[in-house]
């Protein structure tokens, strides 16, 4: 079974981000995207920062990686949580 992990990137532009985050999907280098304000930006900025937040196998990383290139640092984290098991909100109460 693979291991996934979630990926993190800021990106200085809201069209770069949206840019990336689909050719990322084009490629097959994510199961999910998702493009937010970064949080705890500078007061002082004209255009907000935005957060790419993805989820990779462990073997695309490297190949995501090249494809973004040196222009975003990311932060990668295991998911340590079972996929295939109840979330747990649903299994609350339950026996």
């Amino acid at each position: 079974m693979a291991e996934y992990f979630e990926v993190r990137m800021t990106i200085e532009s809201h069209e770069r981000a949206a840019e990336l985050a689909h050719g990322i999907l084009l490629a097959g280098l994510a199961t999910s995207i998702d493009i937010t304000e970064a949080p705890d930006q500078p007061i002082h900025r004209d255009e907000p920062v935005w957060q790419l937040t993805l989820i990779a196998t462990d073997e695309q990383i490297p190949t995501l990686q090249r494809y973004i290139g040196g222009g975003a640092p990311i932060d990668c984290q295991p998911v340590n949580h079972d996929f295939d098991s109840y979330p747990d909100w649903l299994t609350d109460g339950q026996s």
